[in-house]
Formats: structure tokens, sequence, C-alpha cells
């Protein structure tokens, strides 16, 4: 991802899980279903999603409309409620939109829109359930974040290029994990 902000003003900085997290999505997905009347789904992913696990204190949701390119079609909705369209954020990726929001002058929340036919949406569901399930990929993912957060606290961009080798890590992983519980349920294990 392409970072919008960098320099002192966007400090990265990774804490220690919030319960309170879960309860600022909820808020969040309920003023989203209004706004995005045509989603499938509004999700919490991401690491503020997974409890126990620490984070950049930025909700993370996923959003699943029929069609991406309809939401840029008329914005206001989503604006009123504070997010910013970012368009440059994905420019590889179509049907994924990215929009930010600040609370009280801090990026609070970062909202993801797909359209139904990404294949993404899958993998961060699949991703958000291997951390949860599992506390070593979830310790393993928390230390490298911690460690791209000391080497880049001004940069979101290289944070997230510093932390991209354990997400790739932990996404074959999870795959992998998907795969084999899914076998055993099939078998009724």
């Amino acid at each position: 991802m392409v970072a919008d902000v960098e320099g002192p003003q966007a400090v990265v900085e990774v804490v220690a899980y919030d319960p309170a997290w879960s309860e600022r999505f909820r808020v969040e997905q309920r003023l989203l279903s209004e706004a995005l009347p045509t989603a499938l789904s509004v999700e919490h992913f991401g690491s503020t999603s997974i409890p126990g696990l620490a984070a950049k204190p930025i909700i993370d949701i996923m959003a699943v409309v029929p069609e991406a390119d309809a939401v840029v079609t008329d914005l206001r909705s989503l604006e009123k409620l504070g997010y910013v369209y970012r368009p440059m954020a994905f420019p590889e990726e179509h049907d994924h939109l990215f929009f930010a929001k600040d609370t009280a002058g801090v990026r609070s929340h970062h909202l993801h829109v797909f359209g139904v036919t990404s294949l993404v949406p899958e993998a961060n569901r699949v991703l958000r359930a291997y951390l949860a399930a599992t506390p070593d990929a979830g310790r393993r993912y928390e230390a490298a974040k911690r460690r791209a957060a000391e080497l880049h606290p001004y940069s979101r961009a290289q944070y997230g290029a510093a932390k991209e080798e354990m997400m790739t890590y932990l996404s074959a992983e999870a795959r992998l994990w998907n795969q084999s519980t899914r076998r055993q349920s099939e078998k009724g294990w």
C-alpha cells in the first residue's frame, strides 16, 4: 500500500491490544452499512480484529460490494462519515478502493472496499482466522510489526514494506491451515 502521509505527523506506533477496538468497529459497521446500502458485508479485519494481538490503533474495515466502481460515483455518504478516498493507494487493483478516516486529527480507520469478484476478502478472512487460532503465528506477526515500527516510525509505506515478508509467510501458512481445516471438517474429525 502507498502511504498517504509521511513525516513526524504520521508516527507508526504498535500498541498493546485494546478490547475497545471491537466496539469501535461495531459503531463504524452500523454507520457504513447505511452509507453503503448495497454492501454484501462490512467486516473487521487486520490486527485490531484479533483479540490479544498488538497493532497500530487503526481499525481496518473491509466492505464487499457488488461493484467497486459504483461506490466512487457518489462519495458523499462516506465523506459525511469522515472518510477520504485515496485513489492511488492500490493502483494495481482496480476493484480495491481505499479510504482513510481521522478522528481528532489522528488516523483512526482504514476502509477497504472490494468488488464481489475480488479474491482479497476471502484471503483476509482466512488470515484473520489463522492468526486468531494460532498464537505462535500471532506472536511472529506482532514481533515483525514491532520491528517494522521501530525501524520506520515516520513512514507508513516503509513500515508496510518492512513487515511484508512476514505477511507473505503467514498468508501462505494460513492458506495451508485453511485447506487442512476444511479437509478435517469434511471428514468429520
